[in-house]
């Protein structure tokens, strides 16, 4: 029968065995201590090793309920940073230290100092019916030196337990990340206010070692110092005499300089038991310890408001508000450089007489500035649209002049682009503020329809007047004289520039023609063939014009008749443009977020810039549909 196979692979095993080199085996205990410090879910703690071992991370593993933690550090003692690694010495001065007793504690003192690492901070408190603090932590080994020249004062009582309170209190103080307390007494406590339970709990919650020394005496008691050192986790050490202190003291210092810093981030859920395992390399045995992590702070906070002012400025409207300041402070100052200054007297009899007219800083200002716009206007002469622009700003009696609505233009349209792309986000809004110069635009032409509407409704009762006073025996250019004597504006103004043109030599038909143009208005023009009929053959001119008159006054009625019947073309061309921007508006208002792609996206801002172009296009197509010639 033959036999299984890790059987006949067992001798070889064996074998192979015997001849590998045994397994090192550890020397010395490895103690793990909790330190305080550093809050969840950071974790520190101390590890102690032998004397006289090197360690780094990779030696080191940390499981937390089995699970590896992540970004392990271990630092030595002696390479921590200044702050991080701190001692409280407290020495017993009751007088039953009195003679070599004190004496020999202080020499222990100075034995444990020359220990420590060079970075590690040193405080001493001595105590007797108080805690008296000898020096505050320090790092400089003179200072300590000098604080220990000499024993520090007797007196009754051995307040031990008051005494570790105030190094539990400096070291929270210092907030240090390792600290420890080292108390001497060569007796048991002797009406401390606080009860050794209490410090020792403060210890632990502290993370703070307290190691008790007891030097024997007559009489003595250290099971009051066992049992601190044994819940605050730290040791006991005896002396059987003052002589035997420095070296207790020496073995304790050069413990404390070789521990490690081990510093890791855990893993573990808020409030919950958490099992610690440390694992070192070369040593045998695991040191571990148990804590519960803390629960999270479920304490509800008031919400963050930010005040009525910050979310003024912060808001959309706060933005408008700054540019619409801006624009009116540069309106102002535009305003002022560019308004044209009233003539004094002084100015207007220079231009007849030869008088010095002193210039003041704001005039020689203005001056300035209308130079500059004055040679803008010149360049823009020799375009056709700048000339037809003149004539309508005149026909239209905007009361300013072209070349200042031009700069003013220029200035609104800056701004609005400006405030488009602070409130919406993005440059390509920037071409609806071409808005602004099509708004003026507009709003000339107008008003220039409107005086050439008021032209062509006061032209039927002008012709009248005029062959009225053709039958009484007027001239043409004479009864254009009672014309213009009695007719309103515009009609007046423009009669009296074809009076004028003919007193200066221009036929009076292309006098009559230039008005004709200006108005835009046909039945002049047979007003004007009139004239020049009359000039050259003669004629009944007065019968003659009142057939013109009657002509145009049934041209007004098929006017009216042709705006009444695309009436519904014009509401339909509001309603069709307005429509949808009502309907975007009112859902935004309604349902802000099905609305918000449409101008947070990219592509949604894209389309609202189409729609509008849409919409504005279609607008004009209807306009150019319903708008009939008659």
């Amino acid at each position: 029968m033959r036999r299984p196979v890790w059987k006949r692979l067992l001798p070889a095993v064996v074998a192979l065995a015997g001849l590998l080199p045994p397994a090192a085996s550890a020397q010395g205990e490895v103690r793990l201590a909790e330190t305080g410090g550093t809050s969840f879910p950071d974790r520190t703690y101390v590890l102690t090793l032998p004397e006289d071992t090197s360690l780094d991370e990779r030696r080191v593993t940390v499981l937390e309920n089995g699970e590896v933690v992540d970004g392990l550090s271990v630092v030595p003692v002696d390479e921590a940073a200044e702050g991080e690694v701190a001692v409280v010495l407290v020495i017993d001065a009751s007088n039953s230290m009195r003679g070599a007793a004190i004496a020999g504690a202080v020499e222990a003192a100075r034995a444990f100092a020359e220990q420590r690492s060079p970075n590690q901070l040193v405080g001493i408190i001595a105590f007797n019916r108080k805690p008296t603090l000898v020096l505050p932590f320090t790092a400089d080994q003179e200072e300590i030196e000098a604080a220990l020249t000499r024993p520090p004062a007797l007196a009754v009582k051995t307040h031990v337990y008051d005494a570790v309170d105030a190094a539990l209190t400096m070291l929270r103080e210092a907030d240090v990340a390792a600290g420890s307390v080292v108390v001497l007494s060569d007796g048991s406590d002797t009406g401390s206010a606080i009860a050794p339970a209490d410090v020792a709990a403060r210890a632990r919650a502290d993370g703070v070692r307290v190691f008790s020394v007891g030097l024997r005496s007559r009489g003595h008691d250290f099971a009051a110092l066992e049992k601190l050192a044994s819940d605050a986790g730290g040791t006991y050490s005896e002396a059987a005499s003052s002589d035997d202190l420095a070296g207790v003291f020496d073995e304790l210092g050069a413990r404390l300089a070789s521990e490690y810093l081990v510093r890791y981030h855990s893993p573990s859920k808020p409030k919950s038991e958490v099992h610690v395992s440390v694992r070192v390399d070369g040593f045998d045995g695991i040191a571990s310890t148990v804590y519960t992590s803390p629960a999270l702070d479920t304490t509800p906070r008031p919400p963050y408001r930010r005040s009525l002012a910050e979310q003024f400025w912060r808001s959309p409207a706060g933005m408008v508000v700054v540019v619409v300041v801006c624009a009116l402070i540069t309106g102002l100052v535009l305003t002022a450089v560019l308004r044209p200054r009233r003539r004094t007297l002084r100015r207007r009899m220079a231009e007849f007489v030869s008088l010095p007219t002193p210039r003041r800083d704001d005039e020689e200002s203005a001056r300035r500035a209308e130079l500059v716009l004055s040679q803008a206007e010149r360049s823009f002469e020799r375009t056709r649209w700048w000339s037809r622009f003149e004539q309508d700003v005149e026909l239209g009696e905007v009361g300013i002049s072209p070349i200042h609505i031009l700069a003013w233009t220029a200035v609104g349209t800056a701004a609005a682009a400006f405030v488009l792309v602070a409130l919406v986000g993005t440059p390509l809004v920037v071409p609806v503020a071409l808005a602004v110069p099509l708004f003026v635009r507009s709003y000339v032409k107008r008003r220039v329809e409107r005086q050439r509407r008021l032209f062509a409704d006061q032209l039927p009762d002008n012709l009248q007047v005029l062959a009225s006073a053709l039958r009484a025996g007027h001239s043409l250019v004479g009864a254009l004289s009672v014309v213009v004597d009695d007719c309103p504006e515009p009609s007046r103004g423009e009669f009296r520039r074809v009076i004028a043109d003919e007193q200066l030599g221009v036929s009076l038909e292309e006098a009559l023609g230039v008005v004709a143009e200006r108005m835009a208005n046909r039945d002049l023009d047979q007003v004007a063939l009139v004239a020049a009929l009359q000039q050259e053959t003669g004629g009944n001119t007065a019968e003659v014009l009142d057939r013109v008159s009657e002509t145009i006054r049934e041209r007004f009625e098929l006017r009216r008749l042709v705006k009444t019947l695309t009436t519904q073309g014009r509401m339909s061309r509001w309603v069709v443009s307005f429509l949808p921007v009502g309907l975007l508006v009112l859902i935004t208002a309604i349902n802000p977020t099905y609305m918000a792609p449409l101008y947070t996206h990219p592509l949604g801002r894209v389309l609202l810039l189409a729609a509008g172009l849409m919409i504005v296009a279609g607008s004009l197509v209807i306009r150019r549909i319903i708008d009939i010639k008659v």
